[in-house]
């Protein structure tokens, strides 16, 4: 009997111990079961994602519930280019207890789009995982590429226009789109990937422009065209905004003015050469090269590439346009813009003539600067009767010929110089005249080749530190052979390129020459 008691006393031991294993067992698994649970953190709220253009950074802010339980130990941020795409972390924010948060991301390039996710986390106590709240998705935020700014588009050379705009900074390139309406129908034309950036440089001294040739287009046809700028992120490309859009008409090929002379006085005469898809030419000159250009002459047909300009004014610079023209639905469309030709009317020589010019009226050719002898310099001579006034015995003035040799270059404005002292209402007395005079092959004297005159040469002596070198003297208010700083003789000469002879300490007073020596 006391086995059999002690047996069952045994038996609901065990029984009891086993009751009590399982009730922990299960408690604590209930208990656990409700310690996860409550572990559970909300979702943040009010998460906006805001691009901050000045710090080039996009400004993150949330709030969370305080009276939330539990309350998130923290916070982690995720961002991504694309809503359902692959996201990467950005930061860790811990709790603060004031229901209000902000990160700065700066970890950002200009011109993508971004996405961003937020969790709020808790810690578990004993396993030290975090238990994470649903997340939360921001709107997309973008820091966008400046629109560039497109500056020209105009047509050009083989039927193509050319596309200028301002590069755009942080862009990798650009999309060209062109239409032949302004306000649809673009289609993309060419991808332009950009060059090392410049952007940073002074744009006041270096041209961060960019340019393409559209080539192979219709004549008479107008194309629109617009620029947009991207970047190119992650194997993704990211468009910016589009420029604003210019147009032109696409043209035929200018010419160009091969040569233009002065044959008669008062005259050019141009020529230019032939473009053989126009119907005509159209002549324009201006007294300035950015001046406004007056229409001379349309001429019709395609053989006759040449046209003289009449009635100008000797030593004055005349600027020239020719437009080569075709006739598109019943109307000339000009070509493009062609290059300005300057032309002095220079039948005559004159005052501001350079001195290119002057050699090459010369001597036509730039090798040459001085003749090797007599016979080669009696060769490029020419005699001319000039009229002059003189004073007879009686203190008259009266008419009298010289019979003056000059280089033949000149021997044309030798004889309108004269003829223009001869009407003068000064009459100035000439006794005494001479130009070319052969001085040896050593000699730098203009006189050896024409161009110098040397007038009333006693009454207008060469001097040097006070030591007379030839003539006898010059005295202006007392004699009327020599020729005074200022009158109408000199103005005359000087109108036609012939400086006085002064040079420093030596003064020249009879002496005139083309070149100034």
């Amino acid at each position: 009997m006391k086995e059999m008691i002690k047996n069952t006393t045994k038996h609901l031991l065990i029984l009891s111990f086993s009751a009590f294993i399982f009730t922990f067992i299960v408690m604590n698994l209930f208990y656990e079961n409700v310690k996860a649970q409550a572990q559970t953190p909300a979702a943040p709220q009010s998460f906006t994602a805001v691009a901050d253009t000045f710090s080039q950074s996009v400004c993150l802010t949330w709030q969370y519930d305080t009276s939330a339980n539990p309350y998130a130990d923290g916070f982690i941020i995720y961002k991504s280019t694309a809503k359902n795409g692959e996201y990467s972390f950005v930061d860790e924010v811990y709790s603060n207890y004031t229901g209000y948060y902000t990160l700065y991301d700066e970890n950002i390039q200009i011109g993508v789009t971004y996405y961003y996710k937020i969790c709020a986390y808790v810690e578990d106590d004993e396993s030290y995982q975090y238990i994470m709240s649903s997340e939360i998705i921001s709107d997309v935020v973008q820091i966008p590429l400046t629109a560039p700014v497109l500056q020209s588009v105009t047509a050009a050379q083989s039927h193509s226009v050319i596309i200028k705009w301002d590069s755009v900074s942080y862009a990798d390139g650009y999309y060209i789109y062109r239409s032949t309406s302004a306000g649809s129908g673009y289609t993309l034309v060419y991808t332009y990937h950009s060059l090392p950036d410049t952007s940073y440089l002074n744009s006041w001294y270096f041209d961060n422009s960019l340019s393409y040739t559209d080539k192979g287009l219709t004549v008479g046809e107008t194309y629109y065209y617009k620029v947009c700028p991207f970047v190119n992120y992650n194997n993704q490309t990211f468009s910016g905004p589009f420029s604003n859009i210019r147009y032109d008409i696409v043209k035929i090929n200018c010419t160009t003015i091969k040569k233009a002379s002065s044959n008669k006085k008062r005259t050019n005469t141009i020529k230019w050469k032939k473009v053989s898809e126009a119907d005509g030419y159209i002549v324009y000159f201006a007294k300035k090269s950015d001046g406004k250009y007056k229409k001379l002459k349309k001429l019709k047909g395609n053989k006759k590439l040449t046209y003289t300009h009449k009635k100008l004014k000797n030593g004055v610079a005349y600027y020239y346009k020719v437009y080569a023209y075709k006739n598109i639905n019943g109307k000339a469309l000009k070509s493009i813009e062609p290059e300005t030709y300057q032309k002095y009317c220079d039948y005559y020589t004159y005052a501001d003539e350079s001195y290119e010019s002057r050699h090459q009226r010369i001597f036509r050719n730039k090798k040459i600067t001085k003749y090797k002898s007599n016979k080669q310099a009696t060769k490029n001579m020419k005699t001319i009767t000039i009229k002059v006034w003189d004073i007879n015995s009686r203190g008259k003035k009266y008419t009298r010929k010289f019979y003056l040799t000059v280089h033949k270059n000149i021997a044309p404005s030798m004889k309108q110089m004269f003829k223009e002292i001869y009407k003068s209402k000064e009459k100035f007395p000439i006794h005494d005249i001479g130009c070319f005079s052969w001085r040896g092959d050593s000699s730098t004297s203009e006189h050896c080749i024409g161009v110098a005159l040397d007038i009333n040469s006693n009454e207008n002596y060469m001097i040097q530190d006070g030591t007379i070198l030839a003539g006898s003297f010059w005295k202006p208010k007392k004699n009327k052979y020599s020729i005074p700083l200022k009158c109408e003789l000199v103005s005359i000469l000087e109108k036609y390129g012939f400086s006085r002879g002064f040079w420093g300490s030596r003064k020249d007073y009879m002496h005139f020459s083309y070149f100034g020596t």
